[in-house]
């Protein structure tokens, strides 16, 4: 994420100096409110899914695959992703050096299933009120996932709906005779404590992840880190920096801004300017980046799962230095 140096005021006041009308002085009587909706326009046309910058990437929480589960809801921390770019999966019990990590695919949707053989290879966000969730078990026991060693124990689900809430253990133990009690209006991230276990609020609204295949009984346990670009920032004042953009990719902003500005001038001069300039400046951002484009990707074919299918009662074509393939 960038950490921008540069004022909402500072690109109108720029603005200004190029002669073109400040959305501030629009005989509307509005104020300043057409100059941040604009402000909010550009920002929404750099941020968006044609453009991948790196400067707005960011790593979701890493989430864990438990028994038989498909769906991880999350207390908010991720309400800020607009689109998934890929994610990792890291076989986190594994004990060799380096642990096996391979990239896995983003997809848009990925519907529920009961196929469960071979490691995850595809992960989507969806809202955790979309999500397939367990029903709370009296007196169930709950191992760590991360444990250094495979196979771990087989966990019932760790993401449950209980009293019309949406919870996600995140203290493993060892749940209570009877349901805890869940407050009325209890805020999302709450802790609710249940025997030695702890379960934390979900709201409905927040987002969460789902995978493919469904993970088995007792692992591997699979350490999923989503990679995903964040939505474009609210601009509610005039002094507010114009983050996540980096202070050398301003001028773009700058540019966008004046061609908004344009449009909104009540003299049909400048609002005849707007397509040509907007046009010339949604190109230079494109070519900036195919400039990006160039930077070569390093991937490999490696297959996510066996090319050869199993028969009875193991691998027909295992993977080992005598067969390869």
């Amino acid at each position: 994420m960038g950490n921008s140096s540069v004022s909402v005021q500072s690109v109108i006041d720029n603005t200004v100096t190029q002669g073109i009308p400040s959305p501030l002085s629009h005989p509307s009587g509005y104020g300043s409110q057409l100059a941040l909706d604009i402000a909010n326009d550009v920002m929404s046309d750099l941020i968006s899914e044609r453009f991948n910058w790196k400067w707005n990437r960011h790593l979701a929480p890493p989430l864990f695959t438990n028994s038989w589960q498909q769906d991880y809801p999350y207390p908010g921390t991720v309400n800020e992703m607009a689109w998934m770019e890929n994610a990792d999966r890291i076989d986190i019990n594994n004990t060799s050096n380096p642990k096996p990590l391979f990239q896995i695919t983003a997809r848009k949707d990925i519907p529920l299933t009961s196929y469960v053989r071979g490691p995850i290879t595809d992960v989507c966000w969806l809202y955790n009120s979309e999500m397939k969730l367990g029903t709370w078990q009296s007196q169930a026991t709950y191992y760590p996932l991360v444990t250094g060693s495979n196979p771990v124990k087989q966990n019932p689900p760790m993401a449950i709906l209980l009293a019309g809430t949406i919870l996600t253990l995140t203290g493993f133990g060892t749940t209570g005779i009877v349901p805890p009690t869940i407050p009325t209006g209890v805020a999302e991230g709450t802790q609710i404590p249940d025997g030695s276990c702890f379960w934390t609020v979900c709201n409905s609204t927040s987002k969460g992840f789902r995978v493919w295949p469904l993970p088995g009984a007792t692992g591997p346990v699979w350490e999923i880190v989503p990679r995903y670009q964040n939505r474009p920032p609210a601009i509610t004042t005039l002094d507010q920096m114009i983050d996540p953009i980096p202070d050398d990719q301003a001028r773009n902003y700058r540019k966008g801004y004046n061609a908004y500005a344009l449009n909104a001038s009540p003299n049909p001069t400048d609002r005849a300017r707007f397509q040509g300039d907007y046009s010339l400046w949604i190109n230079s951002l494109l070519e900036i980046k195919k400039a990006a484009d160039k930077e070569l990707n390093v991937y490999g074919l490696i297959p996510s799962t066996f090319p050869v299918d199993e028969i009875y009662p193991g691998w027909r074509n295992p993977r080992d230095p005598s067969t390869p393939y």
